[in-house]
């Protein structure tokens, strides 16, 4: 929308000056006892410079950004967005015998609250008791204002930003898969996968163990530490595929993948292992030649 900017109108006498503010509403004009201050030369929407202007309206954002509705006049709210400690010419009024009534309101955000709004009001007028002294206050939202070509109002909006509650964690898992004697070959080396991993055990933790069996060396997992759906990486676009880590006796880190492609096993079912960070059967794991691996969606164990 494009704002309307009020020219300056000069008045013929002291007498109209004084009929215009009896007509109008709300707070009247102050009428001058010397020359007025020098006006704004800023239009509605420019960059404020945070200080209090005669003839506008002008408001700056701290602590977050923050979402404005102007009315001016009772005209439709314009909209406007301020990054944090941005400030904007919100209305102008350069005239001596008419007045701008103009409402200020943030707009609530989940992101951010209001934690309070100074509010600098200055009256250009020369000769008064109080020539030129700002009047600062504390304002609640919406704000009203009244404006015209010997007052100027700042505002400044101070927020603080409101961290968003972490997601829920997902679902607890309790289902268990059991694979048996899962054989194929890396280089010509054969590689044998046998175990089970998943449900409760008593008193916490995870149910399973499983063997690992590369190059002649057994690395057995006898406590498993994590078990679960996968989320990234190899598998983690087939349904009920799971993933599974652990140290083996020997010390060895272990990571495996499992994923029941239906029967018979062999060359339905995948595995994809890891030893110490090293994949040993490809990056998007291996289809086995013997054995078979059995999803379970029960739980088993206690709870």
């Amino acid at each position: 929308m494009k704002a309307l900017r009020l020219e300056t109108i000069v008045a013929a006498s002291w007498c109209a000056l004084i009929a215009a503010c009896a007509s109008g509403t709300g707070d009247p004009l102050t009428p001058p006892s010397g020359a007025s201050r020098v006006l704004t030369t800023a239009s509605v929407g420019d960059a404020g410079n945070g200080v209090v202007n005669q003839g506008e309206v002008e408001v700056c954002k701290r602590g977050t950004a923050g979402e404005f509705d102007v009315v001016i006049d009772g005209a439709q709210a314009v909209h406007y967005s301020l990054a944090q400690d941005e400030c904007k010419v919100v209305a102008v009024n350069l005239s001596q015998v008419q007045n701008s009534y103009v409402t200020v309101s943030e707009t609530s955000s989940p992101s951010y609250a209001l934690v309070g709004i100074a509010r600098t009001d200055l009256a250009f007028i020369v000769g008064t008791p109080n020539d030129d002294q700002p009047v600062s206050s504390t304002a609640t939202d919406p704000v009203a204002i009244t404006v015209n070509g010997y007052h100027g109002t700042l505002l400044e909006y101070t927020n603080r930003a409101i961290t968003p509650p972490p997601p829920p964690p997902p679902p607890p898992v309790c289902d268990f898969i059991t694979f048996g004697r899962l054989v194929t070959s890396v280089n010509g080396q054969k590689v044998v996968i046998s175990g089970n991993i998943g449900g409760n055990q008593p008193g916490g933790g995870i149910l399973g163990e499983f063997h690992v069996e590369a190059n002649g060396v057994d690395n057995h997992v006898a406590n498993v530490d994590t078990y679960g759906p996968i989320s990234t990486g190899p598998l983690s676009g087939l349904t009920n595929s799971r993933i599974s880590t652990g140290t083996a006796k020997n010390g060895v880190a272990v990571e495996v993948r499992m994923w029941d492609g239906g029967e018979p096993g062999s060359g339905t079912d995948i595995v994809y292992v890891k030893l110490n960070g090293v994949e040993i059967l490809g990056a998007n794991g291996q289809y086995i030649d013997q054995g078979n691996i059995q999803y379970h969606s029960t739980c088993r164990g206690p709870g």
